[in-house]
């Protein structure tokens, strides 16, 4: 029977309890604190002797027999039996290894149950390829279907998600790492009562190592690496293995008998008392997932030793949580453990640091939390959600920078989080293509693209709105588009440009004139791709009265605001400026260099500028059509040395460049709806915009941002300096503009954007 929330999972285990490695402990430690969950497990009966059916903690245990090869089959037809009676809404498979198989293989049979895949691997990833022999060959598609066909990947290390993305996975991949129970690892008081009770005395250094005895946990190199140490050094060697009797006699040969104990598999309960009475912990894998082990003796107090391979350098961090040795190296460890005896201040300050790290990041509560999140909201992405497949069409895409190549990424990224299939078709290189030809170029890249697909999504009404438009209809697939901005009235503006008898003319004053053939044809072409499209996304309510004009229904225009994604904005100040190198007062303004973005006017006011802030340097990011005359104009004012073309750089150099810099300055003719504005607020730099277009729905003047006129060359002046001098009204700014931008929430973007999809 299922619980009030109505989650039920099943689990897919190799192994579990009363066999114990690191995945069986991060299970139990897991499931016991999530209650208002309902779990079943199948596993294979390891010993025979443990019951075919018993609950271990919140866990109802079913255990099968038969051989390991045969264990997918087997419990894929348990699975089954019990997916009758209990109807279950998740599956989550324990390693990518026969569990893995197994929930492939349900997953097969059931697909619209959602498959949660972890990843606890700690043999070296090639070890499925030796483990299979011949077989691998037969068998290599059905082991990267696991990674293929799970809903979501949790890994236990960046390591272990990388393999994922290298084994072909398309879901969403978080990396949760294991924990520790901090109240059961933690510093005991009356330590000598313990050492009386382990026979542990005073005048020996006791080195310690808990781990299966197998080659890759590297026991071997800790044994003979106490030949390098003075004989008051012992060791306690916590496990069982297939290489435990392999290790007894290289210890009787190196006659280490006296210095080495072999106490076998200890329950997680008693392990802390030989943990706190040992001066370092060792383990020097040759591979490893993460280690559980590392992260249980920082949390008691114990300083570390380990390799520098798989998911140990997302915790260990040389001289700071631990230290490192060699692989394969005895030597290296007799040298890490003397440098922690030698240097006692240095060792305390590494165990403070260890400890604060586990108990902010690697309590087990805090990763319970964690997954609970996953485990409640995977189901939720099923059932009656819109689950099918979306081409997103887009001239451009990361590492290109712009709105659409942002917002096409941030989709990509976000949505197969809840169940929809995301493909990307961006120009790349069709754009070096004649406009004619590129254009049938991608009409045909599209039909083949979109076959098994149900949305074309467009992310423009001409360039790749109408081969997108062309090929919806004769697929008859549903087609969305977003419009940003008016094609025409920007090709418009091109044209132009260079006519100085002609002034500039607003996207409002363009709806209502008459121009030449080329750009009513292209009007023409925007408004036909509008009215074919089943629903039209825009990105502010300024764009909507736009199209409306265009002749469409306002029920078939959606104001769905734009979101920024938060990651990649950790980077201080400080260590931004320091990366890219930059001094004085950073004014940054981005964007395509085209004429009624405003980037002449700005450089025209700098040599005014730099009479009141002597240190300012204004970087403009971007490229375009105007990059030669501005270059032409900075070199004509003489200010090379304030004035700088960055060009187009990537997303991630653009945000550095945000965070590193004073004042944000957006002086634009046209805006629908600035992603720049979004981020600059989310980082704390106050925003000069110009009061056009969707700005004016993110920006109120005075309170989160400045707002001018656009192309008003003394009021931007004025206001710059103003900024730059007023520290009171500059914090205000900022402060509230934090506010502001939580408005703008990815969630909210996503969801909204999914009802218009579906």
């Amino acid at each position: 029977m299922k619980t009030s929330n109505g989650v039920r999972i099943l689990i897919f285990s190799i192994a579990y309890y009363p066999y114990v490695g690191g995945a069986e402990v991060a299970v139990k430690e897991i499931t016991d604190r999530l209650s208002s969950l309902d779990w079943d497990m199948i596993t294979l009966n390891l010993d025979k002797k443990s019951p075919d059916f018993e609950k271990i903690g919140n866990i109802n245990v079913y255990r099968i027999g038969g051989s390991k090869f045969l264990f997918p089959i087997n419990a894929c037809i348990k699975a089954a039996k019990l997916h009758k009676k209990n109807n279950y809404d998740l599956t989550w498979s324990i390693m990518a290894n026969r569990a893995g198989f197994a929930a492939l293989f349900f997953k097969l049979f059931h697909p619209k149950i959602k498959f949660l895949l972890t990843l606890q691997e700690g043999d070296p990833l090639d070890y499925p390829k030796k483990r299979m022999g011949v077989f691998y060959f037969f068998l290599k598609s059905f082991f990267k279907a696991i990674f293929t066909r799970a809903n979501y990947i949790q890994a236990i290390s960046n390591y272990l998600a990388e393999w994922a993305k290298n084994m072909g996975a398309k879901c969403p991949i978080e990396v949760i790492p294991n924990g520790a129970d901090t109240n059961l690892f933690k510093k005991i008081e009356n330590i000598d009562k313990v050492r009386s009770k382990l026979e542990a005395p005073l005048n020996y250094i006791w080195l310690i190592t808990t781990s299966r005895l197998v080659e890759k946990n590297g026991v071997e190199d800790i044994i003979k690496a106490l030949q390098y140490l003075d004989k008051n050094y012992k060791l306690h060697i916590l496990g069982t293995g297939p290489l435990e009797e392999k290790l007894k006699k290289i210890t009787k040969n190196l006659k280490l008998e006296n210095r080495v104990k072999f106490l076998g598999q200890k329950d997680l309960k008693d392990i802390p008392e030989f943990i706190n009475i040992s001066k370092i912990f060792i383990r020097p894998s040759l591979s490893e997932g993460m280690g559980n082990s590392f992260i249980e003796a920082m949390a008691t107090g114990v300083p570390v030793i380990g390799t520098r391979v798989g998911g140990i350098p997302d915790f260990l961090h040389e001289g700071k949580t631990g230290l490192f040795c060699e692989v394969n190296n005895p030597e290296s460890i007799a040298k890490k453990v003397m440098e922690y005896m030698n240097d006692p201040e240095r060792t305390d300050k590494i165990i403070e640091n260890a400890q604060k790290m586990v108990k902010e990041n690697y309590d087990w509560n805090l990763i319970a939390d964690k997954m609970k999140n996953i485990f409640e909201k995977m189901p939720a992405q099923g059932g009656s959600a819109f689950g099918g497949k979306v081409l997103i069409c887009t001239g451009i895409y990361p590492p290109d920078i712009g709105g659409p190549a942002t917002y096409s990424k941030l989709l990509y990224d976000e949505m197969p989080k809840h169940g929809i299939s995301i493909k990307i078709l961006s120009f790349g290189k069709v754009r070096r293509l004649p406009k004619v030809i590129r254009h049938i170029v991608y009409f045909f890249k599209i039909l083949l693209k979109s076959r098994d697909i149900d949305v074309i999504y467009a992310q423009d009404p001409v360039s790749v709105g109408l081969p997108s438009v062309l090929a919806a209809k004769i697929l008859r697939k549903k087609f969305i588009l977003k419009v940003v901005g008016d094609y025409a009235w920007e090709q418009f503006q091109n044209q132009i440009s260079n006519l100085k008898s002609q002034k500039f003319i607003t996207l409002e004053e363009f709806q209502e004139g008459k121009y030449n053939f080329m750009t009513e044809l292209r009007r023409n072409i925007e408004r036909w791709v509008a009215k074919n499209a089943d629903k039209i996304i825009v990105p502010s309510g300024y764009l909507k009265k736009v199209v409306t004009k265009w002749g469409i229904d306002e029920k078939n225009i959606i104001v769905i605001y734009n979101a920024f994604d938060a990651q990649g904005l950790k980077m201080t100040k400080r260590e931004s400026r320091d990366e890219l190198n930059l001094s004085g007062t950073i004014l940054i303004s981005s964007g395509r260099l085209v004429p009624w973005k405003g980037f002449g006017a700005l450089i025209d006011i700098m040599p005014e500028v730099l009479k009141e802030i002597p240190d300012a340097r204004l970087y403009i990011i971007g490229s375009g059509s105007e990059e030669k005359n501005f270059k032409f104009q900075i070199s004509n004012l003489k200010i090379g040395d304030n004035v700088f073309l960055v060009g187009g750089i990537s997303r991630e150099k653009l945000l550095t460049y945000l965070r590193a810099c004073d004042i944000f300055v957006l002086n634009s003719g046209y805006e629908g709806f600035s992603h720049l504005i979004l981020e600059a607020m989310a980082l704390g730099v106050p925003v000069i915009a110009s009061n056009i277009g969707g700005n004016t729905e993110i920006i109120r003047d005075g309170e989160n941002g400045i707002l001018i006129e656009y192309n008003a060359k003394e009021d931007l002046k004025n206001k710059i300096i103003s900024l730059y001098n007023e520290e009171f009204f500059r914090e205000k700014l900022i402060k509230n503009a934090k506010e502001s931008v939580k408005k703008f929430s990815k969630e909210k973007m996503i969801n909204d954007t999914i009802k218009i999809l579906s």
